[in-house]
């Protein structure tokens, strides 16, 4: 999937990004990662494409249109449109692309420009003189027919998909069994779903008394889940996510099992989460606040089907051998073929652990991708940065990792003297 960003914030003008099914987001602070997964994640959403769509679906907050939109300075002011889009290969029925653009109306991002296209056809939806909305269809290199459209009747989060479908059908004239296909076919969004997940989770609790395990980013439902799944003898999750667990929690020294001790005999009684490290077992608040940080990222990744895992930090709170074993815990998924990450971290232990599994064989290096944040002046350059099947660094520009080298050097040059 290929990720099109057009003056959003530090993004000016058009910047295009590939991603892979494990792809790294490093950089310094504020060159724009956390924008760039809020911009992964709204592709992702039904909103993608409707009239008034919101950019604050936790755990992302864009603000307004005035805080989205690039800011270029000067006489040049602030962007009066900014893009956000996506390109999918492999289809069943061709290339996709999609590319929804947007203005400012009383201060909040409207639909401007919606545009679509897979195979042969394409469909482009013009909203410039409101409330007339202008749709040219074109299909199989014939002549484009366009189509005015009342927009009035467009509720503010639906789906451009659903509207053109509906108003295409109440046409007196039946229209062409291909154009109402086309339309069919242009779903929103990408074909793998994404879940994001909060840099900073839950607090450990020490009893739990909810009984909703439905996702939220801060993973406040994963003690739920884990309590649901460990009370039913035929969850078919349970043997999976159990081994995930007891293997991960091994290998980063974190803990030795998880539990959980049910204060009642009722399925929405309370519960508490067990760990058990060197000694018996402990409560979940007794133990280092590390595990409650890396549990949600752990359990999301194992119980999720086929899906995107947008994780912001997930070494948060974790010694270096715990965030390089987050780095081989993503690559045996990612091989195994059950999930897709864009993760933003400041880990060099994760980084490197990575490179490690790809020259180990884990995971193929035409499947990782690193994404390097540059901010020069106002704007943010992003390098891709691409391995080799060892593990070795390709292509990377001077300023990658200077830092660090620089700081070695610094140590070696004190050790020598």
């Amino acid at each position: 999937m290929e990720v099109f960003l057009e003056n959003v914030r530090c993004f000016c003008n058009e910047h295009r990004f590939s991603l892979e099914p494990l792809t790294l987001l490093v950089g310094e602070n504020s060159t724009g990662k956390s924008t760039f997964m809020a911009m992964v994640d709204h592709l992702s959403q039904s909103e993608f494409g409707s009239l008034r769509p919101s950019f604050n679906n936790p755990p992302f907050d864009l603000g307004t249109y005035d805080s989205i939109a690039t800011f270029k300075g000067g006489r040049y002011g602030r962007a009066d449109r900014f893009s956000v889009g996506l390109t999918e290969n492999g289809a069943e029925d061709g290339t996709r692309k999609i590319v929804a653009t947007y203005r400012s109306h009383r201060g909040q991002p409207q639909l401007l420009r919606y545009q679509a296209s897979i195979g042969p056809g394409s469909v482009a939806l013009e909203m410039q003189d409101w409330p007339v909305a202008k749709l040219t269809v074109e299909l199989d290199q014939a002549k484009p027919r366009v189509f005015s459209l009342d927009a009035t009747a467009m509720e503010a989060g639906m789906p451009v998909s659903f509207l053109l479908h509906s108003a295409m059908a109440q046409f007196p004239e039946a229209p062409d069994p291909k154009i109402l296909g086309l339309i069919r076919t242009l779903r929103l969004g990408p074909a793998i779903p994404a879940l994001a997940l909060a840099p900073i989770r839950t607090r450990p609790r020490r009893t739990y008394d909810e009984f909703y395990d439905n996702f939220m980013p801060e993973g406040d439902h994963i003690p739920v889940l884990l309590a649901r799944i460990w009370q039913e003898e035929k969850e078919p999750q349970k043997g999976q996510l159990f081994e995930a667990l007891n293997a991960f929690g091994k290998t980063s020294s974190l803990f030795k099992h998880i539990g959980v001790r049910r204060l009642g005999k009722g399925p929405t009684d309370p519960f508490q989460i067990l760990v058990t490290t060197a000694g018996p077992p402990a409560n979940l608040s007794d133990v280092g606040y590390g595990v409650s940080q890396a549990l949600p990222v752990a359990v999301q990744s194992v119980i999720t089907g086929r899906s995107r895992l947008l994780i912001q930090q997930p070494e948060v709170h974790l010694h270096p051998r715990g965030q390089a074993e987050l780095g081989s815990f993503f690559a045996r998924l990612v091989t195994r073929g059950q999930k897709e990450y864009v993760i933003e971290t400041h880990s060099d232990y994760l980084l490197d652990r990575v490179r490690v599994e790809v020259g180990k064989g884990t995971v193929p290096a035409k499947d990782v991708l690193i994404l390097f944040f540059e901010k020069v002046g106002q704007e943010t350059h992003v390098h891709q940065i691409r391995l080799d099947g060892s593990g070795n660094v390709l292509n990377a520009p001077a300023t990658y990792r200077s830092f660090f080298l620089q700081e070695e050097t610094s140590l070696f040059s004190r050790a020598t003297n």
